[in-house]
């Protein structure tokens, strides 16, 4: 072999061994690049991510205030719940006797105690009655009002339940109410009847108080 030949392979092997490292130079910074775009796996919990994969965040008004929890809803068995029962939701309540088919004068309260219960007080209760035989009166708590000055008339709509007696003979005293369930749902008054005849003796009407 000349040394023209020679030279011309060394130049050949020289080209190709350069060739080879230029592509494999390539293809090791095609793989570097297509490493470092592949996505990292989020670190936040699946419960605090939202539907795009980030995370949520709180939600906010158009000034960017956080909007509040909404207030937990009252118990429905509490004082406090607007469909609580009447007798939870409305005493204590108050007013004066006036009298319907017969004599009768004296002021009521009912209030529930959390000690005592639902419970009725009577001062200055005092009957006249033609009865000679009347010693107790049955107590009904109702949804219909009484009415009237000096004399009272009592509008029945239906709902009224007695709820225990008193005697005639005590001016002040108390009854307790033990099954305050079965009250109508609104009490707007109390009516005296006479526990023989039915006949309605007095009544009042029962207004909120403090």
């Amino acid at each position: 072999m000349t040394g023209a030949r020679r030279r011309w392979l060394f130049v050949a092997v020289g080209v190709i061994a350069a060739v080879a490292l230029v592509l494999a130079w390539s293809t090791l910074q095609t793989e570097r690049r297509a490493g470092g775009t592949r996505p990292v796996p989020s670190t936040t919990p699946l419960a605090e991510q939202g539907s795009g994969g980030g995370a949520l965040t709180p939600p906010s008004n158009a000034l960017g205030a956080p909007v509040p929890e909404p207030e937990p809803q009252s118990d429905p068995g509490s004082g406090d719940s607007p469909i609580a029962p009447w007798w939870q939701r409305v005493p204590p309540v108050e007013g004066d006797l006036l009298p319907i088919d017969r004599g009768i004068t004296g002021h009521v309260r009912i209030e529930d105690d959390p000690d005592l219960g639902l419970f009725i007080s009577f001062d200055h209760f005092q009957v006249w009655s033609p009865n000679q035989h009347l010693s107790t009166v049955r107590v009904v708590l109702s949804n219909g009002i009484v009415v009237g000055e000096q004399r009272g008339f009592w509008a029945d709509r239906g709902q009224a339940v007695d709820v225990g007696s008193i005697p005639i003979d005590t001016a002040e005293q108390s009854l307790s109410i033990t099954t305050p369930e079965v009250l109508p749902d609104d009490v707007r008054a109390l009516v005296i009847r006479d526990p023989d005849t039915g006949e309605v003796i007095g009544g009042a009407s029962l207004i909120p108080t403090d």
